[in-house]
């Protein structure tokens, strides 16, 4: 393991990463991979959104049930209404929804898994995500919610657990027109791949 973890380094190292470097690009890898597996189970949100950089785009909403487990992840205020004023942004908006976070070893070990250049794809992706502004976690009660994301959002959480706990929230903006479909990991790979290469060279 321990030979097997430094090539995953060298290689890593070779692409112009520090130790450093590539122990951050496969912890943004797995937060990426995480994301990606949540695409299912969100919801679209019918608002007009845009990225950082003005692009328009679709925002995907992940409901996440705020039991007291998730809420000591952050320092979320006691009272309700203040509560809803928070939000948290980037990764650690996905760290809050539930997202693992991995121990250095923990995280070359994903690595070795993935494979470097896998790595590093999906590291870019979720950097593009950060560069954009385009994740965001918040706090909500069912009942202050848009009619229509209540009534989407009513089909695939249980009411009992929601009213009594709330909901985290993750926004996901994605450069893109709404699917056609439920969006999903493929969707969002496609998306981000699509657009990056539309971006001018530094």
């Amino acid at each position: 393991m321990i030979l097997r973890t430094l090539s995953l380094l060298r290689s890593l190292q070779g692409a112009h990463h520090t130790v450093n470097d590539a122990q951050a690009r496969i912890q943004q890898a797995c937060d990426y991979r995480w994301l990606r597996r949540q695409m299912g189970h969100g919801v679209l949100d019918s608002r007009q959104a845009s990225m950082a950089d003005g692009t328009p785009a679709v925002s995907v909403v992940l409901p996440f049930v705020a039991t007291p487990a998730r809420r000591r992840g952050g320092r979320w205020p006691e009272d309700p209404d203040e509560r809803e004023r928070c939000f948290v942004e980037g990764a650690h908006a996905c760290r809050a929804a539930g997202a693992p976070g991995y121990r250095k070893l923990e995280s070359l070990s994903q690595g070795l898994a993935q494979g470097g250049m896998a790595v590093l794809k999906d590291a870019a992706r979720f950097q593009y995500l950060l560069d954009q502004q385009a994740l965001r976690l918040a706090w909500r009660r069912p009942d202050t919610l848009p009619p229509d994301l209540a009534r989407q959002l009513g089909r695939c959480l249980p009411d009992g657990d929601a009213q009594r706990h709330g909901l985290f929230l993750l926004t996901v903006k994605v450069p893109a027109s709404p699917p056609r479909g439920t969006p999903d990991g493929a969707w969002l790979d496609g998306c981000l791949d699509r657009y990056r290469r539309l971006l001018p060279t530094p």
